[in-house]
């Protein structure tokens, strides 16, 4: 993977809001899906699916549970983050810098899998 540093940004206060509020959508998203998962799971309950298709399903809802919870955790970590440095502007250390995956503007970072 190419990568290049880039200089640290801190984002603003609106930034980080937004993003709390995506993890939260995203989070409660997967709730949705565990909800569709289980029932599925109960649909197949005496049915001619084997058991193990049940149980993969019961799975995979948890797993989302999971994933959902960890979810709200950041967005709460982002709120708690927001609310402590509201007012704090500053610069960062000389030198400081982060890595980055190198993406070609205006290119979903999302698609690259």
């Amino acid at each position: 993977m190419v990568t290049e540093l880039l200089p640290r940004t801190m984002p603003s206060p609106v930034e980080i809001l937004d993003r709390a509020v995506a993890l939260r959508t995203d989070a409660d998203l997967l709730d949705g899906y565990a909800r569709r998962l289980l029932t599925t799971a109960r649909a197949l309950t005496g049915t001619a699916a084997p058991e193990s298709s049940r149980r993969a399903l019961e799975r995979q809802a948890a797993a989302c549970r999971v994933a959902a919870r960890r979810l709200r955790t950041a967005a709460d970590a982002l709120l708690t983050h927001r609310r402590t440095t509201a007012g704090k502007r500053g610069s960062p250390p000389a030198g400081a810098g982060r890595y980055e995956p190198w993406a070609v503007p205006g290119e979903d970072r999302g698609a690259r899998g």
